[in-house]
């Protein structure tokens, strides 16, 4: 029987965490581990996955010293459990919660051929399918192309370029061939350019049958407050493009984030949600751009650092 290990990375979401957890340990198809990645929690996480599973042979915990942000977390633990020579690595943030028939359901579509088999991702609380996290690309890599609900209702399984880490059963020949994701990306964009990775050597596919829930915070749309992410985006899209284009693609990737510079570089100066804040923006879109145009991979932008230079009405 293959080995399957879900691999979990946290932070400061212990309420969250416990949720998934739970969810784990209900599926239907049993796991053989839980490998969690605590990514330098501060809220009590470190303490209770002492107390907690501190003798559970099928749970491994491994505390780092640092925030790796959420690409590094994700790197550390499929380069983990890889090592652990498990077949399959079902990968996913602490706010998943995925249905008791979640691992069952896609192991039915297992074959050797397969990289990554994706469940669909709901929304807890709205309840509708986040299909912008099941993606697919266009050839210079600027446009994420989302999959239709009415493709999603109609079809048992849809082939993919790409998938967010909320839930994808990722094989081990997929990571014996295209190695491990980006942890120095630090945040954004690791997911869909490590499983974009895979789908070029092995065929990615989501499963509509599966169903995993997404507790996110669906409503925190602040573009101010979550600028520091975008940022990142921006940055990690840069580097993914120029090692995976060559030639006009290359040319009109690039050009594509030009424009992006100026609409944002506009919307900092003009737009009222940036009143108060526009040097703060112009500050942190200029670092980005320097970032990008000289490839310098890694952290760039401290949250924290970020969050403190915008004004304190935007949290009123």
């Amino acid at each position: 029987m293959e080995k399957i290990c879900a691999v979990v990375v946290t932070f400061n979401r212990l309420d969250l965490l416990k949720i998934c957890l739970n969810a784990l340990k209900k599926q239907t198809r049993i796991l053989d581990e839980i490998l969690i990645i605590d990514n330098h929690s501060t809220d009590g996480t470190t303490e209770f996955l002492k107390e907690t599973y501190s003798e559970d042979q099928k749970v491994e915990i491994l505390y780092l010293k640092d925030n790796l942000g959420g690409a590094g977390g994700f790197e550390t633990g499929i380069r983990h459990a890889y090592q652990e020579n498990f077949d399959w690595l079902w990968v996913m943030d602490d706010d998943a919660e995925p249905e008791s028939t979640c691992l069952e359901a896609l192991l039915k579509y297992n074959s050797r051929s397969i990289g990554l088999l994706a469940p669909v991702i709901i929304n807890k609380k709205s309840k509708k399918v986040q299909n912008y996290h099941h993606k697919r690309l266009n050839d210079s890599l600027t446009k994420d192309i989302y999959i239709s609900n009415d493709e999603i209702r109609s079809h048992s399984i849809i082939e993919l370029d790409a998938n967010a880490f909320v839930g994808p059963l990722i094989s081990h020949s997929a990571i014996e061939r295209i190695g491990f994701p980006r942890g120095d990306f630090f945040i954004w964009l690791d997911d869909t350019e490590y499983t974009y990775r895979i789908s070029r050597r092995m065929p990615i596919r989501l499963v509509t049958h599966a169903l995993i829930y997404h507790n996110d915070k669906a409503g925190n749309n602040n573009k101010v407050l979550n600028f520091w992410k975008h940022c990142y985006g921006s940055r990690n899209r840069w580097l993914w493009r120029h090692t995976t284009l060559h030639g006009v693609k290359l040319v009109r990737g690039n050009v594509a984030a030009y424009v992006d510079y100026i609409k944002q570089f506009i919307k900092i100066l003009v737009k009222n949600d940036w009143k108060g804040n526009r040097k703060t923006g112009l500050k942190f879109l200029v670092r980005t751009i320097i970032f990008s145009q000289n490839r310098i991979p890694g952290k760039f932008i401290d949250p924290a650092d970020y969050l403190s230079m915008i004004r304190n009405t935007l949290f009123e």
